[in-house]
């Protein structure tokens, strides 16, 4: 096994849910053998009764069976989320993602692979000799309050249709939580944006955008301009055909002219609009844990300036790879007496012997 130690759920990542799953998965009878050590040693109260509590849930087929499930579905939406944290994804580019994951899912919940899944997950059962049988819950008689008609509550009649419903209801319920994410009113209007300017570009229909756009941004833009902006926008960018997303676009507008950009005020003006509503948080997500790392206890007399400074540098590590380190040093030597006299002029040859 691959496996080497349990994975803690992380609130600031959201692309290690499967792994976790797997590793608990994975060191299932080890598990079983630490807490038989620990129950064995003197412990205080508490910390002895939480370890019986997962004792208990972990020997629960329930559990295992959820365990399994959630690696299940977890292995896609980890995958959409680490492709949806890329810094150069738009808004279109992750519904599409979205939409595609969202079709996997769709893929998997049929009778077929439940019964193949339902399988898999009982074998492995049966090598835990601590998990017990599926069984079936309790029949419960629903209050009155909640009785549609004067027919009776159906009820699962073996096992497996118990745990066939909550296989296809995990999947609708992590469906519905994708549709509910990329079909909310401020991501539909990314889309909006970024398509009318991809689609400028490629010479495309864009009278639905446009339409969006001038309802939607009339105060802040020149409607009756902005199609004749679109057009010179897409003859400036003739040479740069393979524009495929907005921060190709952006990239672009950076590059023109004043007089450029003033021929396109409109379009200048979307990609603002969309910068400062990025389609996703995860560069925000970033810079809090990049915080967390930077700001130790041992730094905390660090001015605000300086913790800028250094997150800037954590942040934008791309960027800081294309400095040149020799102009760098020059430059800092340059700005104080002291450090002229006592470290002169660097050269090429003392970065090369470091």
């Amino acid at each position: 096994s691959n496996s080497y130690g349990i994975i803690m759920f992380c609130p600031t990542r959201w692309t290690i849910r499967s792994t976790c799953c797997q590793r608990i998965l994975d060191n299932y009878s080890a598990l079983f053998q630490e807490w038989d050590i620990c129950l064995s040693m003197k412990l205080q109260s508490d910390v002895r009764c939480r370890i019986i509590g997962v004792q208990a849930q972990m020997q629960n087929f329930d559990f295992f069976f959820g365990l399994h499930l959630a690696e299940k579905i977890f292995r896609h939406t980890d995958n959409l989320a680490k492709a949806l944290q890329k810094t150069k994804v738009s808004a279109t580019e992750g519904q599409h993602l979205a939409e595609v994951v969202k079709k996997t899912l769709q893929s998997k919940r049929n009778d077929e692979i439940f019964v193949n899944f339902y399988t898999e997950v009982l074998h492995q059962q049966k090598l835990q000799p601590d998990i017990s049988v599926p069984t079936l819950p309790r029949r419960k008689n629903v209050p009155a309050r909640y009785q549609i008609g004067s027919g009776t509550p159906s009820f699962p009649s073996n096992p497996e249709d118990h745990y066939r419903s909550i296989y296809f209801e995990a999947f609708d319920l992590i469906i519905a939580a994708i549709d509910q994410r990329f079909q909310q009113e401020s991501f539909i209007t990314y889309m909006k944006l970024e398509s009318l300017l991809l689609k400028s570009l490629k010479k495309e229909n864009t009278n639905a955008e446009f339409k969006f756009v001038s309802e939607t941004y009339s105060s802040d833009l020149d409607i009756n301009s902005l199609q004749a902006q679109l057009h010179a926008f897409s003859t400036l960018c003739q040479e740069h055909s393979q524009i495929k997303c907005f921060n190709g676009i952006c990239e672009k507008v950076r590059t023109f002219s004043l007089t450029e950009k003033l021929l396109v005020e409109g379009v200048v003006t979307i990609c603002k609009l969309i910068s400062v509503n990025p389609a996703t948080s995860a560069s925000s997500e970033r810079s809090f844990s990049a915080a967390r790392r930077l700001k130790t206890w041992l730094r905390a007399s660090m001015t605000q300036e300086r913790f800028n400074s250094i997150a800037v540098l954590n942040i934008h590590k791309e960027k800081n790879d294309e400095l040149c380190l020799l102009t760098v040093a020059n430059e800092f030597v340059s700005r104080n007496e002291r450090r002229k006299v006592k470290f002169g002029t660097f050269s090429k040859n003392d970065f090369n012997r470091c």
